[in-house]
């Protein structure tokens, strides 16, 4: 059985969980991982002006990860497995709306990092500072 070590985990199966999982996001450096909730609504104003209006949906989450450094080894392990196929997938979270661990499918965006001291013969950095990526629920219900 593999080891909880991640902040959040990522699988190709519904059935991604702490122990049954290809990749375990490690915890972001502290104050770099906000999480958020969207809430689509179908709303408009009535003769009064009140908003009558309802949810569509469910709540869809984001859950952003930065970390002021990363090895490039564990930061290239991460990304390849996104861009091996893996542009939908299961993320199994804490949601902090909730207060319970959830799995849901999400996708990938808003990849970013700064390389640092790049070697000029390979073009490999000896690391990555303020690297970060969000995955963002899919909205499936």
């Amino acid at each position: 059985m593999k080891e909880n070590k991640g902040f959040i985990y990522l699988g190709a199966t519904p059935q991604t969980d702490r122990s049954n999982y290809a990749i375990a996001a490690p915890y972001p450096t502290q104050g770099k991982a906000p999480f958020t909730t969207s809430r689509m609504v179908d709303s408009a104003r009535n003769a009064q002006g009140t908003m009558v209006g309802r949810m569509v949906g469910r709540s869809v989450d984001k859950q952003e990860l930065g970390w002021q450094t990363i090895s490039p080894e564990l930061w290239w392990e991460m990304n390849r497995w996104f861009e091996d196929g893996h542009f939908t997938f299961y993320c199994h979270y804490f949601s902090h709306n909730l207060g319970r661990w959830e799995t849901r499918m999400f996708y990938l965006s808003d990849v970013s990092c700064s390389p640092v001291n790049v070697d000029a013969a390979t073009g490999m950095p000896e690391y990555y500072e303020d690297a970060s990526f969000s995955v963002v629920d899919c909205g499936v219900i």
